[in-house]
């Protein structure tokens, strides 16, 4: 099984009933040498594993880049709270 390349990302994030959703993200994408902004459309599924008493959140989503359309999948590490884009 190969590992699952991660990208680090900026996330804007709102408040909903006490959970944390995705609102917008930026990353770095290497083989354009940019970054690229996307907007979150819909948020297909949240699957959450407790590992350690840590829950381990990733979000399945729709992202919006101008005009193009793409399935995405951000995940929440709980360590050290940064967003990663799978």
């Amino acid at each position: 099984m190969c590992p699952v390349k991660k990208y680090p990302c900026e996330v804007i994030t709102y408040s909903k009933d006490g959970r944390v959703y995705p609102l917008k993200f930026r990353y770095y994408a290497v083989d354009r040498a940019r970054y690229l902004t996307v907007d979150v459309e819909k948020i297909h599924y949240v699957t959450i594993e407790d590992k350690n008493g840590l829950k381990e959140r990733t979000y399945h989503l729709d992202g919006r880049r101008k005009r193009r359309k793409d399935r995405y999948t951000l995940y929440l590490d709980p360590r050290y709270k940064t967003w990663w884009v799978l």
